[in-house]
């Protein structure tokens, strides 16, 4: 398990609302093998889950707020969300002295110089290797967050459609929404920034 390697922390209990998906045999199987106790909330009674309630309920609010301000429908809600508890951990909070739950289990402050505005327009290098000598420079898309293992911005490809991951990309944080791209002219004119984060490898504290 990632807590376990990460951190060397073993996970005593799991709680869940008892959703058919918590209990499946397999998971079942799994907790058993890992000594990991479930225990199951009062149905309709989110009460007795209070922390993780309110948890997600501020996330899912931050969530919203980006879609809203980025001019995207609830079909980039999980990207939004991911990216409301990426933003959300680099975030100091007066519950936990002013530090950001990132600095709390990292030993470190977090970089935050390759944060980007949710859902604002980016225009994604492709390398030369994949290109053809008339082809553009760049695809227009979309920044939906960060890919922490890879190091990368999780980005949506307008054209293709789909999410791709990208370390070099352009970024154009007044334009938002599905609107028409610029021509294949002015993105040759453009500088591409390659990701670097000093210290958010999420790497354990010695």
């Amino acid at each position: 398990m990632k807590v376990q390697k990460q951190f060397g922390k073993k996970v005593k209990f799991v709680r869940h609302d008892g959703a058919r998906e918590f209990a499946t045999n397999s998971l079942k199987a799994f907790y058993e093998d890992e000594g990991i106790e479930q225990q199951t909330t009062v149905p309709y009674a989110h009460q007795t889950n209070g922390t993780a309630e309110r948890a997600i309920r501020t996330i899912v609010t931050i969530g919203r707020s980006m879609l809203h301000h980025a001019k995207l429908d609830k079909r980039f809600w999980a990207e939004a969300a991911m990216t409301a508890i990426y933003v959300k951990n680099r975030l100091p909070s007066p519950k936990i002295e002013h530090k950001t739950p990132f600095e709390i289990v990292y030993k470190s402050k977090p970089s935050v110089k390759h944060m980007r505005v949710f859902g604002c327009r980016t225009y994604i290098l492709t390398p030369k290797e994949k290109r053809f000598k008339w082809d553009p420079k760049a695809r227009t898309g979309l920044f939906l967050g960060y890919e922490e293992v890879s190091k990368a911005y999780r980005l949506y490809d307008i054209e293709a459609g789909q999410v791709v991951i990208s370390r070099d990309v352009n970024f154009d944080e007044s334009t938002f929404g599905l609107s028409p791209t610029i021509s294949d002219e002015d993105v040759d004119d453009l500088d591409f920034e390659s990701l670097d984060i000093d210290n958010d490898a999420q790497e354990p504290p010695e």
